[in-house]
């Protein structure tokens, strides 16, 4: 036993007043870093409190920080009852369950042992050629003069290398040998004879001739080597080398080619080793491994029946019996024998049968017209073309199934993946699907001994990293299990344990893993492997919590929590909770009874002797081959071995189903081949008495299962209440409508749908909860209605029923469910909500109470599963009494308690896998225990002495978690992603890390595309393979480890901010919910009465149908569908078996059989056609209303020609009757048109010129052009909706009420103002449990608002109006709320827009962070930020390709000290302010200003601003102050409006602008806004295309001597227009393929390999580089390169000039930061002015006016100086260059400040300062003069 000290508070999970389902106030104190085990007996709410309340919360506060998209593909967890939980870190449930579907998902991939075998194999596998089987690997000049110099050595050698005798020009002999003597050879080689080219050529040559490079010796390996080097350098990678006297030949090849076949291999890359990756996927099942097809053992399921017998299934009913007379009277015709049976006849008689006379090539309908048997396979044939009918689209999936891929036999890879195996010691080669079908335990000895060259320390990680976890899988037991085995053939046990090692395989750390009862289905002998994996996961960092019941597991845990003391309302409380040593002295704890002894199951007095058995005879079936086995009846068989030994498939595939074969009753699964079953008629019915539930719905409970409610139900019916009321026993059934509520049709409850949050469950408001009527609740039996019958639990009940007589009837089947310690369960309790352990003891107790039921055959599935102790001995008492009742028991079983109290017991093994499949022994326990061979015998003889197993006692034995300071540590080997040069490092965990380094250097590329990226990825990777499907799979980075790594948030900065319609509500998620409450709780008002709508009658709603009718035929619709994604083909098939024959499909009326294909991504309504009437009598439209109302769920539509009308029970105004939709949050969505308002379509504003929209083919394409056309229109010219007033929604929608509130009321509050509005709200009981999984959501974003300070801001303000500071703090503060412990939080320059002030307090937030026991990954230039850290990573030493590395790591005084760090320098010598030594002057005659009156645009208070012309200047102030609404917001529309109207009035339709003045504006030439937006949003959109250098380049291509003579022009050389580019990619580089059920990828195209030019085109080259070579280079690399070329060089020295001379020329737009757009623009900018200075200054002195926000996000200090020398070089050149920015070092460098504030909001919108710096630092209301004064002072 461990002797723990109790938790401190610094580590500890701290559990406050948990109350979940039936914990009573619980309160707990868990150290983190332990084994914990929560035990209990059953029922007594340990699940409860490990996954309802502490797993619950701590998934649910990490999921939160995924994004709304990403959270809405997991299951959300409803927030636990529990008054508090602290320290709690991300939480990982490893279940049983096994709720995967998908084949795709396997042991391998779940496991992620599939991912490294693809990265192994390109590094280790050997290659061979298909054909030829020779062995493939690319040669090196070296190799070959190696290997050439050995084969023919002394010798004298022709070195050759092939060439095409033809091209496009079809060239004759003499031409071809006219071309070489061109090129300078002279000799060829042609069927082992040297011709020369200046001779006469022969008349015809061969495709490919072989050109002689030299005649050379083998001895002279210098100028052999130079010979090889230009034969494949013109051989393009293709040589031969001849022996000269005897033409022995030996052919080489550099790449992945056969030589000898001339045939290419495709290369080994990852994709090729993946059967989820369409490169690697075989194309027939496209990786499944298994394709539909016929199942022909459905179709012809008895083979012993003859022909007249019906053997063809499908022939047998409806309308395909006409080809059984087919088929008999074809038959006779062929003198085909009717009466003997399928499986006799001779093999072409069967073949004729299936395949008919069918000729190849002959179509179906000629069979048919010559009076032909068509065969059962043209039957099929023929439905197939007739699929578009439901009914047939459902007979031909009856008989079809999943048959292995003929392509890959299941292998599921291509072809090409099969050239590459891994060669083992002992010379066996595996190809990758022979590695994936090889057990796990003999895959490991395979790999263990795999050569790895010493020097390849990465092959050897990934190698390890494979052998590690299949050994992990070995050492849980499931050493037998394949890689290929499909995870959902896997039973709950097996996930459990293949999910516990791809745990321990992740490496995370600081997670909390929740484990369910991880023993179960494991052998005692595999315990202590089982416990040595999970003390590993705990040693790696983490904390376990596991609900276990068995003794070894107890015993070995660190901690140990009893829930206690009985079960159900008698448990859920603390009995004890400390080190497990010290429960032993707890005396109310039934587990330390059992513990210690105090209590112990027996070993029976006797066996029963069974006189009769049943006998399998020559059964196989997996790993089972031909063996015997009898199962003696009347008594109790256990059958055991170790896991994986054959158990289950004995029981279930060989016993169970060839039963129920024989009976003739259906069987799904396959049952195993036997060659006889004896002793059948001994046995009655047979049963598989499993863990399932009993019933699904919630009216199913255990008294109804029973039986007992029907005479509990007669005993009501008999009082004389009941009588006078002439209520019969049907009235007290909740499951009839004679007495059931109405309401919730007995249920108790209503669910209620909660789109962003879980469903809720109400009681129902009409009954209370109660499920019946008022008037059958009055009915007293005893003082007791039938809701107070069913709120007693068993036990009550027993003693209440025993007082009536003839109570046996109810209390014989209650006394069953005591008996199987059920007594706690309430009567009424569904038995849908019963765990696996209480389902099963109800089947039982089922079968106990059925006296007269016939002898039967129980089979049972590890029945001790959930159970405590003290359960499996009231079970075992159960099990004696079926026996003693004449029923047969077997059961599968590992628990010795359980074997040992078995009359019989048959023993699988010995080992596992194809080591088992045999019986081993057999007998009574007594005679097992002494089996030599038996794995089980030594547990079996200690527990038949009463004693644990001294394995088990070991195996128990705690150990002290292994604490390392290695546990405190990330560490990152060999990391390649992007441009990082294979670096390895070491991260400390639960410190402030600051990563630095150029703009470029592969920042990101470490903090958030490896270390992020794998964090996540590998919590998603542990959570249940079922979740993991439904959200796209992150990409493994390109590393070859990552220990230590915790679960990772990333808070990210980009730059984007939304739509047009995104809103600071939309963003902050604050609106999802507002959308939520006003569906839920909000009252619709009549837009045309202004009086809430109400209830209409049935009577009302049929008097309109028929009132309508009396006009002429109506239709009458009820709505199954609406605005729903999906194909809905169940909705078709509903309505065909329900006889409804017409659906209306997004507004076209459809037939039903002929149902079509829809869209599976876009939103579908469909409504059914109940019926159409004309003049309908009263009882007519009565009985069509309601079944229409009764179908559509309170609401109809009636239709009347084009006319349409909404017709509702609920939702009709009383005034003027019109109807209204019933209220969904998809109403309050201004981006759905279910809520948006009409005229302005959810924009709020409405534009002058019209937005056509009418040619979008979706409605996503519409909203993307008018969102486009409103950008380019410009807000100036926007006014506000005259429909909806600027809310954004209809009429309908803005009719919407919460206590007299409409939506609107919140939406244009400010946040603190909503907050008051939210609290002001009162609910009743049913609304306040409606409300009360909204209302907290809500507030915590308007806190998390409130806490960084943005507060002050409108619910409603566009996104797009937002600073830069604002939109980081609001992304940040909603990250930052989740309050989770233990997490890496990787930041992308939070400091990014903040003011220094606000700088400092998000400092104080983030050192928080890491004092609540966080890690800190801070990708950061900000020099305040790096003396807050605890460490600094610099990489460098350049940016692009001359960076990705690490340059130095320490503390801030240890990177100024480094020499090689550039960031070092500059903290250690900060430039000098300002760098060119003074400033420009603002005074004298020559300075024009810009001036702009009463700008009042947001928060700005009738602002009076001056810009200096031709001069810098820069905006500061507090972020939210107004700098943006000034410049961006209100100056630069107002310059646009005046240069786009000069001389012309304003338009009268346009709102008033928000300012009253601007002058100055005559001396601007234009205006240009310089933004971090994209520069592109395709591929085709490069740096050189953008800044125009690449028409250069394409001219100098152009003008070369070989493009004139080709007549190549410039649009040769472009890879966006035919002629010249690659027309397989189109110019792309790439290809995207596309997979069902796959991520598309994007794959180089193999026609150009990424080049993205034809093969012509390349044949051009300047200097020896092609075109497609330059656009490969940098931009410092090509500056250099077109030296001689001014237009060329000017431009790519200023992208060099600005640090961006590592960006390709060639590089993707999209995958440019913000920043590097910004920048690219500038060079843009700079290269215009540049170019046209000159005459602009001879014509006038007008200036362009440039406004750039925040150009220096993301941006290094070295390049912030690089940025500021543009800024002045625009500023030289005469222009007007104005930024907005809070870095000193611009601030410093302005020639004049304009600093907007004093604070943010309200509180802002003023000029505080303005002037030089020197004047602005004087300002003591200024505060950013504090910060600014020090930089200044060096001057």
């Amino acid at each position: 036993m461990s002797n723990r000290k109790h938790p401190t508070d610094q580590n500890v999970l701290r559990v406050r007043g948990a109350r979940q389902n039936n914990l009573r106030g619980v309160d707990l104190e868990l150290p983190r870093g332990l084994l914990h085990v929560i035990t209990g007996p059953s029922g007594s709410g340990k699940s409860s409190l490990a996954f309802d309340t502490i797993y619950a919360e701590g998934q649910r506060r990490y999921i939160e920080t995924f994004s709304p998209y990403t959270r809405q593909f997991f299951d959300r967890m409803d927030k636990p009852r529990v008054d508090s939980i602290e320290g709690i870190p991300p939480a990982i449930a490893i279940e049983q369950s096994n709720n995967v579907k998908t084949t795709r998902s396997t042991v391998g991939t779940i496991t992620e042992i599939n991912d490294y075998l693809k990265l192994l194999f390109p590094r280790l596998a050997a290659a061979s050629c298909p054909q030829c089987h020779k062995p493939i690997h690319p040669e090196t000049a070296r190799s070959i003069v190696h290997d050439a110099s050995q084969r023919f050595a002394h010798r004298t050698l022709l070195v050759t290398f092939p060439v095409g005798t033809g091209d496009t020009e079809k060239r004759t002999p003499a031409q071809f040998f006219e071309f070489l003597r061109q090129q300078g050879y002279l000799r060829v080689l042609l069927g082992g004879n040297i011709l020369r080219a200046d001779e006469a050529p022969p008349q015809k040559l061969p495709p490919v001739i072989h050109v002689i490079q030299d005649r050379v010796s083998a001895d002279d390996e210098t100028r052999l080597t130079e010979a090889v080097e230009t034969a494949l350098r013109l051989g393009k990678g293709r040589i031969q080398i001849v022996d000269a006297d005897d033409a022995q030949s030996r052919p080489y090849s550099s790449g992945w080619h056969c030589a000898w076949c001339d045939l290419d291999i495709r290369p080994p890359t990852p994709g090729l080793f993946s059967f989820n990756h369409p490169l690697g996927a075989c194309p027939e099942c496209r990786g499944f491994g298994r394709v539909i097809g016929l199942d022909w053992r459905r179709i012809i399921p008895d083979r012993s029946r003859t022909l007249a017998e019906g053997v063809v299934r499908p022939f047998q009913s409806g309308m395909s019996q006409e080809c059984q007379a087919d088929l008999v009277r074809h038959a006779r015709k062929h003198d085909i024998d009717l009466h003997c049976p399928f499986a006799d006849l001779p093999k072409a008689d069967q073949d004729w049968v299936i395949n008919g006379e069918r000729r190849p090539g002959e179509a179906l309908h000629e069979v048919w017209d010559n009076d032909r048997w068509y065969g059962v396979q043209g039957y099929f044939d023929w439905l197939e073309t007739k699929t578009y009918k439901m009914h047939v689209r459902v007979l031909l999936s009856r008989y079809r199934s999943y048959n292995e891929c003929p392509k890959c036999h299941g292998g599921r890879f291509q072809p090409e993946t099969l050239n590459y195996h891994l060669a083992g010691a002992g010379g066996e080669t595996l190809t990758l699907p022979q590695i994936a079908s090889r057990p796990v335990h003999r895959l490991r000895e395979f790999l263990t001994g795999l050569p790895v060259p010493e020097t390849d320390h990465t092959t050897r990680l990934l190698l390890d990293q494979v052998t590690s976890r299949l050994s992990y899988l070995n050492e849980v037991g499931l050493g037998y299990l394949t890689l290929d085995r499909p995870t959902r053939t896997l039973s709950g046990g097996e996930v459990q344990r293949v999910n516990l090692t791809t745990c321990l395989g992740a490496s995370l750390v600081n997670t909390l893993f929740v484990m369910d009862e991880p023993s179960v289905g494991l052998h005692p002998r595999d315990l202590g492997q089982l416990l040595s994996i999970m003390r590993r996961l705990r040693d790696n960092g983490n904390t376990l919590l596991v609900v276990e019941h068995e003794e070894a597991v107890i015993r070995a845990a660190d901690w140990l929590t009893d829930i206690g003391p009985g079960r159900g309302e008698t448990g859920g409380q603390l009995m004890f909770s400390g080190p497990s040593a010290q429960i032993v002295d707890r005396k109310d704890s039934l587990t330390a009874d059992y513990l210690t002894g105090r209590r112990s199951i027996p070993v029976p007095p006797k066996r029963r002797k069974a006189k009769k058995s049943l006998k399998l005879r020559g059964a196989s079936l997996h790993n089972i081959r031909k063996i015997d086995a009898d199962f003696p009846l009347g008594v109790f068989t256990c059958v055991t071995g170790v896991s994986g030994s054959g158990k289950s498939t004995l029981v279930h595939g060989l016993l169970h189903r060839n039963l129920l074969r024989e009976r003739g009753e259906p069987v799904e699964e396959e049952a195993g081949t036997i060659k006889r079953l004896t002793g059948i008629e001994h046995v009655g019915e047979v049963v598989m008495v499993d863990q399932s539930p009993p019933g699904k719905s919630s009216r199913s409970t255990p008294v109804v299962y029973l039986g007992a409610w029907d005479h509990i139900r007669e005993l009501f019916a008999q009082t004389p209440a009941a009588k006078g009321a002439g209520l019969g026993a049907s009235a007290f059934s909740f499951n009839s409508n004679a007495g059931r509520c109405e309401r919730c049709a007995g249920l108790g409850y209503e669910r209620i749908e909660m789109q962003f949050l879980s469903d809720v469950s109400l009681v129902c408001t009409s009954c209370g909860g109660k499920r019946f009527q008022p008037h059958v609740l009055r009915v007293l039996l005893d003082g007791h209605s039938a809701h107070d019958v069913l709120e007693m639990t068993v036990t009550q009940a027993l003693a209440f029923f025993k007082k009536f007589p003839k109570h046996h009837k109810i209390t014989t089947p209650l006394q069953t469910l005591e008996d199987v310690g059920l007594g706690y369960l309430r009567l009424g309790q569904p038995t849908s909500f019963l765990s696996g352990g209480e389902s099963q003891r109800l089947k039982l107790a089922s079968r106990l109470a059925d006296t007269e039921a016939e002898a039967s055959l129980l089979l049972f599935d590890e029945p001790t599963t959930g159970l405590h102790f003290d359960d499996i001995a009231r079970l075992l008492r159960v099990f004696d009494r079926l026996v003693e009742a004449g029923h047969t028991l077997v059961v599968i079983e590992h628990n010795a308690e359980v074997i040992k109290r078995a009359d019989h017991v048959i023993d699988i093994g010995p080992e596992a896998g194809e080591e088992g499949g045999q019986i081993v022994a057999a007998g009574t326990p007594e005679e097992v225990a002494q089996s030599k061979d038996s794995r089980t015998a030594p547990f079996l003889r200690a527990a038949l002495e009463e004693k644990p197993h001294e394995a088990t006692l070991l195996a128990a034995e705690p150990i002290a978690p292994l604490v390392t300071t290695d546990n405190h540590r990330i560490r990152v080997t060999g990391a390649r992603e992007h441009n990082l040069k294979n670096i390895s490092l070491e991260v400390p965990r639960d410190e402030f890390v600051v990563v630095t380094g150029l703009s470029g250097s592969g920042k990101s590329s470490l903090a958030f595309d490896i270390l992020f990226a794998e964090g996540q990825r590998r919590f998603l990777d542990c959570m249940s393979t079922y979740a993991r499907q439904f959200v796209e799979q992150m990409e493994k980075p390109d590393v070859d480890h990552i220990d230590g790594l915790p679960p990772a948030v990333a808070i990210e900065q980009r730059i984007s901010r939304g739509g047009g319609k995104s809103t600071v509500a939309t963003i902050t998620e604050v609106y999802h919910f507002l959308r939520l409450l006003y569906a839920k709780l909000g009252t619709q008002y009549c837009p045309a009465c202004d009086v809430p709508v109400a209830t209409t009658t049935l009577a009302e709603v049929a008097a309109k149908v028929r009132t309508a009718s009396q006009e002429g035929t109506v239709q009458v619709f009820a709505p199954l569908v609406k605005s729903r994604k999906g194909y809905h083909k169940e909705v078709a098939e509903w309505a065909v078996r329900h006889d409804f024959d017409t659906l209306l499909v997004d507004g076209k009326l459809i037939k039903a059989d002929k149902f079509p294909e829809l869209s599976r991504y876009r939103e579908h309504s469909i409504d059914v056609l109940v019926g159409q009437i004309t003049k309908a009598s009263e009882e007519e439209a009565l009985a069509l209303a309601r079944r229409a109302l009764e179908i559509g769920k309170n609401t109809a539509r009636l239709v009347r020609g084009k006319a349409s009308e909404l017709l509702s029970t609920e939702m009709s105004c009383p005034s003027c009757a019109r109807a209204f939709e019933p209220l969904d949050p998809r109403m309050f969505s201004f981006n759905s048109p279910h809520g948006w308002c009409e005229t302005c379509r959810g924009f709020g504003l409405v534009y002058d010129s019209s937005v056509k929209t009418d040619q979008a083919r979706t409605q996503l394409e519409a909203d993307l052009q008018e969102e486009q056309a409103r950008e380019e229109a410009g807000e100036d010219i926007a006014r506000p909706c005259p429909d909806c007033g600027g809310v954004r929604l209809n009429t309908e929608a803005r009719n919407v009420r919460v206590q007299d509130h409409p939506i609107a009321d919140f939406t244009r509050a400010s946040a603190r103002d909503a907050t008051h509005l939210l609290d002001a709200l009162a609910f009743d009981d049913h609304g306040a449990a409606l409300a009360a999984d909204i209302l907290p959501e809500i507030r915590q974003r308007l806190g998390f608002m409130q806490r960084v300070g943005l507060d002050y801001l409108t619910l409603e303000r566009p996104a797009t109006t937002l600073s830069g500071g604002e939109a980081q703090r609001i992304r940040l503060a909603a990250q930052l709320g989740s309050n989770l412990r233990g997490v890496l939080y990787v930041l992308d320059e939070p400091t990014i827009g903040l003011h220094e002030r606000d700088n400092r307090s998000l400092l104080d937030a983030l050192d928080q962070l890491v004092k609540q026991g966080n890690s800190l990954l801070v990708v950061e230039h900000d020099e305040e930020t790096m003396r807050r850290a605890d460490r600094i990573i610099d990489l460098g030493p350049g940016a692009g390709s001359r960076g990705g590395e690490v340059i130095a790591t320490g503390t801030l005084d240890q990177i100024r000290a480094s020499e090689k760090s550039v960031t070092g320098r500059y903290l250690a010598n900060p430039p000098m302010r300002p760098s060119r030594g003074s400033r420009r002057s603002l005074s004298g005659k020559d300075v024009r200003w810009l001036e702009l009156k009463g700008a009042k645009l947001h928060n700005l208070q009738n602002v009076d601003a001056r810009i200096p012309l031709g001069r810098l200047t820069v905006a500061c102030g507090i972020s939210g102050s107004g700098k943006s609404s000034l410049l961006r917001g209100t100056l630069v529309p107002a310059l646009k409006d005046s240069m786009t109207r000069r001389g012309r009035k304003p338009s009268r339709k346009a709102a008033p602008p928000p300012y009253d003045k601007l002058t100055g504006a005559e001396h601007i030439a234009a205006v240009h806004m310089v933004d971090q937006s994209p520069i592109g949003k395709t591929s085709r959109s490069t740096p050189a295309t953008y800044i125009k250098v690449f028409d250069e380049i394409r001219q100098l291509f152009a003008g070369l001597p070989a493009s004139r003579m080709r007549g190549y022009t410039a649009s040769r050389f472009s890879f966006n227009t035919d002629g010249g580019r690659c027309e397989t990619c189109l110019g792309q580089g790439a290809i995207k393929l596309e997979m069902s059920f796959l991520p598309s990828s994007w794959l180089p195209c193999s026609e150009c390999n990424g080049s993205r030019y034809n093969r012509q085109t390349l044949d051009i080259a300047y200097n020896g580089k092609t075109i497609a070579d330059v656009m490969r280079m940098t931009a410092a690399e090509a500056a250099e390169f077109f030296d001689a070329h001014p237009k060329i060089r000017h431009a790519l020295r200023l992208l060099v000039e600005t640090g961006l001379g590592y960006l390709q020329l060639g590089q993707p737009s999209p995958t440019l930061s913000g920043g590097e757009a910004q920048r690219i623009k500038l060079v843009t900018e700079l290269s215009r002015t540049g170019a046209t200075k000159g005459r602009r200054l001879r014509e006038d002195k007008r200036g362009n006016f440039y406004l750039l926000e925040e150009p220096t996000i993301g941006l290094h200090m070295a390049d912030v100086e690089q940025l500021i020398g543009i800024l002045h070089r625009l500023t030289d050149e005469g222009h007007t260059v104005v930024v907005i920015e809070h870095n000193l070092s611009v601030i410093a460098e302005a020639d004049y400040v304009l600093e907007v504030g004093p604070e943010a909001g309200a509180q802002g919108g003023r000029i505080v300062a303005a002037g030089p710096p020197e004047e602005v630092v004087k300002v003591k209301a200024s505060p950013t003069a504090p910060f600014l004064e020090p930089l200044l002072n060096k001057l």
